[in-house]
């Protein structure tokens, strides 16, 4: 798929979306961890493909907060205590139909 955004053309793959989705969903916590970065900015283009609410992405509950939560505040309890939690959503909200 190709698209615009301004002057700038852009494409990607809605099937390699779905295998980037497939390989996060597969990591152990100790990979995704590692891969945070990728993963912040796979959930950034999925949730803007899929236009799904700011306030779903971006509020303090919203994935791209707590996936940047755990980039910036890793290893703190409370956040690392959640870190199941924020990987389900990201499964959830982030997964693209067959």
């Amino acid at each position: 798929m190709e698209y615009l955004i301004g002057s700038n053309q852009y494409s990607a793959s809605y099937q390699d979306l779905r295998e980037e989705h497939a390989r996060f969903a597969g990591m152990t916590d100790k990979r995704f961890l590692k891969e945070l970065p990728a993963a912040l900015h796979f959930a950034v283009f999925v949730c803007w493909f899929k236009e799904l609410p700011s306030s779903q992405v971006l509020s303090d509950e919203g994935i791209v907060h707590q996936l940047a939560h755990l980039i910036h505040l890793k290893g703190e309890p409370l956040v690392t205590t959640r870190l199941g939690e924020i990987r389900e959503m990201f499964n959830k909200q982030l997964q693209l139909s067959p």
